[in-house]
């Protein structure tokens, strides 16, 4: 296998994308298995959208991880290409890869997606496309690897099925880690792809056409184990490109107790299991001590559920009390919400109020299934005015099957209601209302599944009201994009006939339906295959449908029978309540059976013998608060291999990260939420080379410079690694020098492309003639130059003069930072000051001020620097 270097394949063409590091891997702690030996089944874990959404999804890195952990797989991890870098990949002949290692898609062994959505099918294509992989299972060949799809987002296989060879239904460590390993042993004794297929289509959690057509039903996999078994990590790859959610997940209970008909996820993760609370600790201290999160998520379908939830939180933030760790609970259920547990998230940070109300209407919430009482929400939202809250956010649907159940004119209209509803609750409490506004899809397997879509106009007619009667100022409304809703009934209740409708919209230049900038330009593309297609679609999404019918899904069970579905259809419409998901629950729903082990789960009660563990090891959070002397570290690092394509606040991420994985006691700001404070000289622009990045901290405690240079290595991804650091102690009688005002400029290897004559340049009056610029040395199409403050200016005259931009002209390395060298010493000035108690200041000369000033580099200036805090500090003591 040829294995894929995208620095060395695109070069300087990196700088022609967007967020070109989405493309290049070096994370922290990612799974590298090397390529020295042939013995590895080869597996891409594949996420259909870009690498900061990906890298959110917990799936990814269940699999990631899961698969790793056997010693013949080696699995790695590919993302949606955007647009530029598909166009990229094109213009070489260069097939997608894998983020690790480079490995070709078109020449791995098994690809597997996790679909959590229905918007991102072209995306999937996109992936098998640009991986050089026939888009259609039926044009597969037996050197082409086998393409499997899971998730609550393919649980109707019928409009992807011709691009899959495979659907796994379920959860992947209930059967898909096993199954891997079972083909990559038959891989090994030379099985050819038709049998190994046949393994996998013989397991009862995979959905095959072969399988479907033969009447046979896929069976959804439940690990009944979850919760009291160690779950498999998730705390590395730590991207260092920020991801859309950038915070620790810990899954605290899986499934939902509370029965929505509404809503698909608690079907497909049935029944409810609760997380034992040691193993719910151990992955917190992951979370915080080895990857550096300092905002938690405690995970589930309604957190608010878990039992002893506000006990918990108290055991959590006196355990992390000191390490500036705050929680938060994404998922709440209104009637399992008190005051108490939105105090207890904000000990550390403030978190928002939200409330997902659905429907504010009582009879509709029982047909629904969810109660909300209003008089228990008026009380939360008034006691929390009362307690320095001003804003709260709530979230409605509108379409859902409620309003119209009795087939004939709804007696009441849900925005009506909805806007009724806020205007009465917003003028009791006096809050601030945030109103999310989303359209009902009825997704299949759940007791909606019959239920009719509303169309667009209606939509658009519903909204409208809500918008023009609420009254601005006390009411912030947004609403989702409703003009999708039609692709997402599509892709989520459609047949085998939308498998060609994808196809064709994907050819026409379809992508990124999800994104609202690249959907405005899709909807026509859509309407316009719609209209070709042969079928009238909207007639197909808008239809009424029958609980007799034979649906596109029924070939897949998730766990609930049909009949129940069918009951809790004919309930809702009756407006009755359904009990709980619990133990010996009444209802039946089919799920939970003795024969598989599978059963509600409960969290027996927390323990107070648990609130504290020691051996606790990471940085605490260390603020100024007008110490006497802390010691100053100056340290120096490289940006290239990749690195060079870091945004700089992505690296700044990166090593505020670095600080909270480890135990060094670094300065942290003031303030709401306090980070490590760390400055950098300069913010390097992207693409460019650096052998000489200079960065400051401070510590509370002294540590060597080649302590601090080892304990920072251990744990920064291997791109950004530290080269030599010096520390020195500070005294707060004296400001301490910002880095970018000791600043002078820097050095810089210019390599210009074979047919750019760098002389014509530097002989045309287009030169920029700054001051103090020297030209160290000059080659043929090679100069070195020594430049005050930043060579952007020079790259700047380089493309005005060539017309053309830097990157493509040449290659820019910086080989060393440098800075001013005046200094200002201890003066008889400063001792009067000092005896007469008056704060000393530094009053180094700038550079614009003294142009022909020597630069020196800033370790040979801030040893000066030391020398005078040492100074400052003797003669405090012997004043003292």
């Amino acid at each position: 296998m040829t294995l894929i270097n995208p620095l060395e394949v695109f070069a300087s063409r990196l700088n022609e994308i967007q967020s070109p590091f989405r493309y290049l891997g070096g994370e922290y702690k990612a799974t590298i298995k090397p390529h020295t030996r042939d013995e590895y089944f080869n597996v891409a874990i594949a996420f259909p959208d870009l690498y900061e959404i990906g890298m959110s999804n917990q799936a990814i890195k269940i699999i990631y991880n899961g698969l790793n952990r056997f010693d013949n797989i080696r699995c790695e991890r590919v993302f949606a290409p955007d647009i530029d870098f598909e166009k990229l990949l094109k213009s070489t002949d260069t097939p997608l890869y894998t983020l690790e290692t480079g490995m070709p898609l078109c020449n791995l062994d098994v690809l597997a997606f996790t679909i959590g959505y229905e918007l991102c099918a072209t995306e999937v294509l996109a992936i098998l496309d640009a991986g050089k992989i026939p888009l259609l299972a039926s044009e597969r060949l037996e050197d082409d690897p086998i393409i499997i799809a899971g998730g609550c987002g393919i649980t109707n296989p019928a409009p992807m099925s011709a691009f899959f060879d495979a659907i796994m239904v379920g959860e992947a460590e209930a059967g898909l880690f096993d199954m891997i390993e079972e083909v990559a042993i038959l891989s090994k004794n030379g099985a050819s792809r038709a049998e190994k297929l046949s393994l996998i289509e013989s397991k009862p959690f995979i959905w095959t056409e072969k399988k479907s057509s033969s009447g046979k039903i896929a069976t959804r996999a439940v690990q009944a184990s979850f919760g009291q078994v160690k779950a498999v990590p998730t705390h590395f790859p730590l991207p260092i490109s920020k991801p859309v959610q950038d915070h620790g997940v810990v899954e605290i209970m899986r499934g939902c107790p509370n029965g929505c008909r509404f809503c698909h996820a608690g079907i497909y993760y049935r029944p409810a299991r609760v997380k034992r609370l040691d193993y719910i600790i151990e992955e917190i201290d992951k979370l915080v001590f080895e990857s550096g999160y300092r905002e938690v998520s405690l995970n589930s379908l309604s957190s608010a559920d878990f039992p002893d939830i506000e006990l918990l939180l108290d055991i959590l933030n006196e355990r992390y009390s000191g390490y500036n760790v705050s929680f938060q609970l994404p998922s709440l259920k209104v009637n399992s919400l008190s005051l108490p547990i939105f105090e207890k998230l904000s000990k550390v940070r403030k978190s928002g109020l939200t409330f997902a109300i659905e429907t504010p209407d009582e009879l509709w919430q029982l047909s629904l299934n969810k109660e909300v009482y209003t008089t228990h929400l008026e009380k939360i939202i008034t006691e929390a005015k009362n307690k320095g809250w001003s804003s709260a956010k709530f979230y409605f649907m509108i379409g859902l099957p409620p309003e119209s159940m009795d087939d004939g004119e709804p007696v009441k209209r849900e925005e009506v209601v909805i806007v009724n509803f806020l205007r009465e609750l917003q003028e009791h409490t006096k809050i601030q209302c945030n109103v999310n506004i989303g359209v009902f899809i009825p997704k299949p397997h759940t007791p909606y599944q019959w239920a009719k879509q509303i169309t667009i106009e209606e939509a658009q007619k519903k909204i409208d009201y809500i918008f023009d009667n609420l009254p601005r100022g006390k009411f912030k409304i947004s609403k989702n994009n409703f003009n999708i809703t039609f692709l997402e009934g599509l892709l989520s209740r459609g047949d085998k006939r939308a498998g060609d409708v994808i196809l064709k919209a994907y050819k026409k230049g379809v992508r990124f339906d999800a994104w609202d900038e690249h959907l405005r330009e899709n909807i026509p593309i859509w309407k316009e295959v719609f209209s070709s297609s042969g079928w009238n679609v909207f007639d197909y999404i808008y239809k009424k449908w029958s609980l007799e019918e034979k649906l596109p899904w029924d070939s897949i069970s998730l766990g609930p029978a049909k009949m129940f579905l069918k009951k809790e259809w004919e309930k809702s419409k009756s407006h009755k309540l359904t009990t709980k998901c619990q133990e010996d629950c009444a209802h039946n729903c089919g799920v939970c059976k003795k024969d598989t082990g599978v059963k509600v789960a409960a969290q027996n009660k927390l323990k107070d013998d648990l609130r504290i563990k020691e051996n606790m090891q990471g940085a605490k959070c260390y603020p100024e608060c007008n110490i006497p002397i802390l010691y100053r570290v100056i340290f120096n690092f490289e940006r290239n291999n990749g690195a060079e394509f870091l945004a700089y606040l992505s690296q700044v991420e990166a090593f505020h990260k670095a600080f909270l994985r480890n135990s060094l006691p670094v300065l942290f700001s003031t303030g709401f939420n306090p980070i490590p404070k760390i400055e950098f000289a300069t913010a390097m622009g992207i693409g460019i080379v650096s052998y000489d990045e200079v960065a400051s901290c401070c510590l509370h405690e002294e540590v060597s410079g080649d302590d601090f240079k080892r304990q920072m290595n251990a744990v920064l991804p291997e791109l950004l690694q530290i080269k030599e650091a010096f520390v020195f102690p500070v005294t707060n009688l004296r400001k301490r020098e910002a880095l970018s005002q000791s600043l002078w400029g820097g050095i810089y290897d210019y390599t210009m492309k074979s047919h750019i004559d760098i002389e014509s340049f530097l002989d045309s009056s287009e030169f920029y003639d700054m001051n103090n610029l020297s030209i160290i040395k000059k080659e043929q199409n090679h100069i070195v130059l020594k430049l005050p403050v930043s060579d952007k200016k020079f790259r700047k005259s380089l493309e005005d003069f060539y017309k053309a931009q830097w990157f493509n002209l040449c290659s820019v390395k910086k080989i060393q930072t440098l800075a001013t060298s005046s200094v200002t010493g201890w003066t008889a000035e400063d001792e009067d000051a000092w005896r007469k108690n008056i704060r000393v200041s530094s009053s180094e000369k700038q550079v614009r001020d003294n142009p022909l000033e020597e630069p020196i580099t800033f370790f040979e200036l801030y040893k000066k620097i030391a020398d005078i805090n040492k100074k400052l500090i003797l003669k405090k003591a012997e004043f003292s």
